[in-house]
């Protein structure tokens, strides 16, 4: 085996390395799960929306939002909400929405 010089062992600094974060590689673009994460957060910060579940999943210009929505029809649209989220264009929303009335409590 190999001894391994102090230089070569670490190559944090070197101006050739790759990035150690994928997010250092992106120069200021938005990565697809920084959109999901946005999305979602953005969805469950909406204090007339409860979701059961909720899965944010990134497509082409926008994302797929998947589970289960627990609302009244007064609730705003999740569509347009997905949508103030930057690189956000299309919404597809294949949610189940029930009733938030005919849903008992939590706990």
């Amino acid at each position: 085996m190999r001894k391994v010089k102090a230089r070569e062992a670490s190559r944090e600094g070197v101006g050739s390395s790759p990035p150690r974060f994928a997010s250092e590689s992106l120069d200021g673009v938005s990565s697809p799960h920084r959109i999901e994460q946005d999305v979602q957060r953005e969805l469950l910060a909406q204090p007339s929306l409860h979701f059961a579940s909720l899965v944010v999943r990134r497509i082409n210009n926008g994302v797929c939002l998947q589970g289960v929505l627990e609302a009244d029809a007064d609730s705003p649209d999740v569509c347009s909400i997905a949508q103030r989220v930057s690189g956000v264009q299309n919404v597809l929303n294949h949610l189940v929405v029930a009733s938030a009335r005919g849903v008992p409590a939590k706990g």
